[in-house]
């Protein structure tokens, strides 16, 4: 198809009755771009070719050329006559949708009011801001039945953290309180023994210094010698009832510190195995706190439950889809199912002036390429017969070569 081809690019046929079901509203702009693009079309026009008789190849590619336009021009001619009977069915249908009774259209324009509904209903939902991903609703799914008891432990393991930490808090402030009250005990004792030896040696020093004054001066040191014997006592009598007291408080004191440690150590046992349980959940569930489950949870929880709307939605809206092409059928409509796709038509009749608009103007568009393409068979065909008459000695030989094309004149 050399020469046809050139001249004649090929052009896509007019969408099916499928195509029309799935898009029966193309957009204005679409649908304008598409009407120039077949005006252009409709400009290109065959120029005159010479042929050269006496040649054989050229002879033969003039009928080939000709018989694949006849072929060409005939393939689109079926295609367009079929698109244009179905755009006649669908202003048909109009017609018939119009001639319907008041008391039944009042129930077929419930019917597409319900479906009009429930679309927007559907896109609202599918175009909404989910404000949990797929993965993270997946993933909250495999745990549905455990997460409610798992969600309550784990704010009670939180609280019960935080109560833990308050307690180590606590005894480690005990702890260092006990510390330093065995360290002022130490410094008790420290400083008894340093009044013991400090009286000792002052009652040495006293004991010496009045015996040498008694060999001296042969005075009566027996006062003295007797007062630093009572202050010794004294000494004495008071070292030995403050370290009873030091080592009674020592003891009190390191038994307190001794429980405060073991407590501290029960308590820090408690906060590891209570640490390790909140990261294990806090790992299976992907969260880093309490707070984080319990809102993916209750956007699980809202989503789980907006499916099933949606779900619900999904089998309204197929319900009531079906309740309108039955009952659009029951009025003998040729393509009732279209009608749910343009249901506002139904109940709008600005919006069923606009689409009767759109069905004449492709309808006129079908007619003009039936009649370009009329034209184009119609010339290639008197081509033929032109060139017969021309050369009526190659008669055989161009029957022959339509022959082989299926077409007959």
């Amino acid at each position: 198809m050399g020469i046809r081809n050139r001249l004649f690019p090929k052009r896509n046929s007019k969408p099916s009755k499928t195509k029309e079901r799935n898009n029966p509203q193309p957009q204005e702009d679409f649908q304008a771009k598409r009407d120039e693009e077949q005006d252009q079309n409709a400009m290109i026009s065959l120029e005159e070719k010479t042929v050269d008789y006496n040649s054989t190849a050229d002879r033969g590619n003039f009928i080939i050329d000709n018989c694949e336009q006849i072929l060409e021009t005939s393939k689109q001619l079926e295609e367009l006559k079929v698109e244009y009977q179905a755009v006649t069915s669908y202003l048909t249908d109009i017609q018939k949708l119009e001639q319907i009774p008041s008391e039944d259209r009042e129930y077929i324009g419930d019917l597409a009011r319900k479906i009009i509904t429930f679309i927007r209903e559907k896109a609202k939902f599918q175009n909404s801001n989910k404000k949990i991903s797929d993965s993270q609703f997946k993933h909250i799914a495999r745990y549905e039945e455990d997460l409610p008891a798992e969600l309550k432990r784990m704010k009670n393991n939180e609280a019960y953290q935080n109560t833990i930490k308050t307690d180590m808090k606590y005894l480690e402030g005990e702890k260092g309180a006990l510390y330093y009250q065995k360290e002022e005990i130490l410094n008790k004792h420290t400083y008894l023994k340093g009044i013991a030896i400090t009286t000792s040696v002052l009652v040495i020093i006293l004991f010496g210094l009045f015996i040498l004054i008694q060999n001296y001066t042969k005075a009566d040191m027996q006062i003295p010698f007797m007062m630093t014997l009572v202050m010794a006592m004294v000494s004495v009598v008071y070292i030995f009832l403050n370290s009873r007291i030091n080592k009674k408080e020592m003891k009190v004191t390191e038994l307190k510190l001794n429980k405060a440690i073991g407590l501290l150590n029960k308590v820090k046992i408690k906060y590891i195995n209570n640490t390790n349980a909140l990261d294990y959940t806090y790992q299976k569930y992907m969260v880093n706190s309490y707070a984080e489950l319990k809102y993916l949870w209750d956007q699980y929880l809202k989503a789980k439950e907006e499916e099933k709307i949606y779900n619900k939605n999904t089998e309204q809206l197929e319900f009531y889809k079906k309740e309108l092409v039955k009952e659009l059928r029951s009025y003998d409509l040729r393509d009732p199912d279209i009608w749910v796709h343009q249901a506002a038509a139904i109940i709008d009749n600005k919006e069923m002036v606009e689409v009767r608009h759109r069905l004449n103007s492709r309808r006129q568009k079908l007619r003009e390429q039936i009649d370009y393409n009329n034209g184009l068979k119609d010339n290639s065909i008197e081509a033929v017969r032109i060139f017969i008459n021309r050369r009526p000695e190659n008669r055989e030989e161009v029957a022959e070569q339509l022959r082989k094309y299926g077409i007959y004149l």
